[in-house]
């Protein structure tokens, strides 16, 4: 009996083990199954219904957004295009009010940038439990719009700097050829004893000389190398100076050759040995910095726009598991599975 006793015990301690081994199984089936169904998965796409609709309207809103800015952009590339025109055809007063209405443009771009960031930022769910609020769809959303924003970091600073630049070349280009031709026709009233009259009309060539050393500091700014433009202005500073002191010495020596006279002459004669040959190369350099500018300008707002559009066609695209419309063009057919 003791026997038959210990052998029904195990048996019984047996079954107790496989009880609590299929209690065990059950309950891991329905947490794996539980884990699997977690809000935010198309398993259970009901748990962010809510979420979901909430955040809708202002993904929504954002698209209408994004769209808008996408036209402003395009609208700065027109005005891009039409300054290298301008540039080109060395239309001032048109290239000079397309830089300012890009800049104002540029400016309300890069505000408005930032206030559709903000409003992504509060929108309904938004957090550090946005995954269990928000299906991936509407996280994808989210993130698409704030990817298309970056790139328009930085479009006032580009324009201010590169369209800027181009407009600086190009007035340099106009005044360092008005300088040449105004320090030429000084020379000859020189030449023909009218030292009173050259000497005013060098004083105008040396003004054009401190209007273009203003310029190019302000080009110097936008990261060119200015060390040939530097070269050349300064030579001319010196030799314009050198013309002037010759001017003055023979004014003041009424009609008498003195040393001051000889000694003005000397320096003007070895100022002038200094002098580059012509400004054509300079004037050339000058014109491909302005056009260059410009090019880039204008590059890089194409490319900011093409990433808008992209994103606002992602945005309207509809979702990959959204139902197809019948081929009658009614309502989505029912589903037939069992």
């Amino acid at each position: 009996m003791p026997a038959m006793t210990r052998l029904l015990q195990r048996v019984a301690l047996a079954v107790v083990w496989l009880l609590i081994v299929a209690v065990v199984s059950v309950g891991g089936a329905g947490l794996v199954a539980a884990m699997a169904n977690q809000p935010g998965t198309p398993g259970r796409a009901e748990l962010t219904d809510v979420g979901d609709a909430a955040a809708a309207g202002s993904l929504d809103h954002v698209q209408g957004e994004l769209t808008d800015l996408a036209t402003s952009v395009e609208r700065l590339g027109e005005l891009g295009r039409g300054a290298l025109t301008a540039l080109v055809s060395s239309d001032f007063t048109t290239l000079d009010a397309a830089v300012a209405d890009g800049q104002t443009l540029a400016r309300s771009i890069d505000t408005r940038s930032a206030q559709i960031r903000e409003e992504i930022a509060l929108m309904p769910g938004t957090g550090a439990n946005e995954a269990l609020v928000w299906s991936p769809d509407t996280s994808a959303r989210r993130d698409i719009a704030l990817t298309a924003l970056t790139s328009t970091g930085g479009l006032e600073v580009a324009w201010s700097r590169l369209a800027a630049g181009s407009t600086v070349a190009v007035r340099l280009t106009v005044l360092l050829t008005n300088h040449d031709i105004t320090a030429g026709k000084a020379s000859e009233t020189g030449r023909t004893l009218k030292y009173a009259a050259a000497l005013k009309i060098l004083q105008s060539a040396q003004a054009m000389l401190d209007q273009a050393k203003t310029l190019r500091d302000s080009l110097a700014g936008t990261g060119l190398d200015v060390s040939t433009l530097t070269q050349w202005i300064d030579r001319n500073a010196e030799y314009d100076a050198a013309l002037a002191s010759l001017f003055e010495a023979t004014i003041a020596g009424k009609g008498k050759v003195t040393k001051a006279m000889i000694d003005a002459g000397l320096a003007e004669r070895k100022a002038r040995d200094f002098l580059p040959s012509n400004t054509s190369g300079l004037v050339i350099i000058l014109a491909e910095i302005g056009r260059g500018g410009l090019n880039q300008a204008v590059i890089g707002i194409e490319e900011t726009r093409a990433r808008l559009q992209a994103a606002v066609d992602r945005l309207s695209a509809p979702p990959p598991d959204a139902p197809s419309p019948s081929a009658d063009g009614g309502a989505p057919s029912a589903s037939l599975a069992p």
